[in-house]
Formats: structure tokens, C-alpha cells, sequence
């Protein structure tokens, strides 16, 4: 029977990594994982994982932006209200065709739209949102529902 982990001091994770906040900018991204979620006040939602993508570091566009930030893994949630309960498809919809979609595709179900997204490159403009968590206010990335386009690099398989 093996071990499952052997603890080793000397494979710790590099204590140079930042977690802060990305800067404001264009992204090219990759979409790692999508889920379906509900917020604490009842609202359902969508949570995108994005990948800021790697070896983008020569392209002068992404010089503040992938260059120095490949490999960091962001969520971006796309919320539905009543204020604007369309809101959620619309911007769903963009990431679709932001994602390589073609007109009218039909995505019979959530996990059909999931599937589908998940290891597309996507540009995405990310902004700045403070919210409020546990009574303090943090900013998190954020892509605004028109912010989604599609990718201006084509995506290099292993």
C-alpha cells in the first residue's frame, strides 16, 4: 500500500507569489471552469474560473496585463436580479459567442453550456467591483457583461 503524502519542507510554494487584486486592463483568458450558484439572498448566478493565459508575454497589448500575470486563476459571477432578471442570459450569451459560438447554437442544457466554454480562450476586459464580505469592503476582478470578445490569439495545444 503507498502513502498518500509524504509532508516535505522542501517543496513549499514560492513565498514571492501575489494574490493581490489584478490590474484593470484586457486579459487573455481561458475558462477553467463554469458553475451554477445561488447567492445568500436567494439570486441565481453563474461563476466563471478564468485563467490569465501564459506565453502571451511578447504581444504588446498584454504587457501590463498577461505578461506579468500568467498562470493566475480569477472568478468573474455573472448575477440575476429582479432589478434585471435578462441579465444573466444576455451576458451568458456574449461569453458564448465570445467563446467561438456559432449563431444560434442551442445549448439544450446548463452543463451543455458549461462543457462547451470550458478550455476556451476568451478576452476579457477586467474591471474593478467593491463589495462588501462579512462587514469590510474588498475589490475583486470583474468583467462587465460587455466585456466578453473573443480571443485575439489563437490557442497553442499541448
Amino acid at each position: 500500500m503507498t502513502n498518500f503524502l509524504t509532508t516535505d519542507y522542501g517543496k513549499l510554494p514560492a513565498t514571492d507569489t501575489n494574490y493581490d487584486v489584478l490590474p484593470i486592463g484586457p486579459y487573455e483568458v481561458v475558462v477553467k471552469n463554469v458553475e451554477e450558484r445561488t447567492s445568500i439572498s436567494g439570486n441565481a448566478g453563474v461563476s466563471m474560473q478564468l485563467e490569465v493565459r501564459k506565453g502571451l508575454s511578447d504581444e504588446q497589448d498584454l504587457q501590463d496585463t498577461n505578461a506579468k500575470n500568467g498562470g493566475r486563476v480569477f472568478f468573474s459571477n455573472i448575477w440575476a436580479s429582479e432589478k434585471n432578471p435578462g441579465y444573466k442570459e444576455e451576458t451568458l450569451n456574449t461569453i458564448a459567442i465570445a467563446a467561438g459560438a456559432s449563431d444560434q447554437q442551442v445549448f439544450k442544457t446548463f452543463n451543455d453550456y458549461r462543457e462547451y466554454l470550458i478550455g476556451k480562450p476568451i478576452r476579457a476586459n477586467i474591471t474593478h467591483d467593491v463589495s462588501m464580505y462579512r462587514g469590510e469592503s474588498r475589490v475583486q476582478e470583474q468583467v462587465a457583461p460587455w466585456d466578453w470578445t473573443p480571443t485575439n490569439y489563437v490557442l497553442e495545444t499541448a
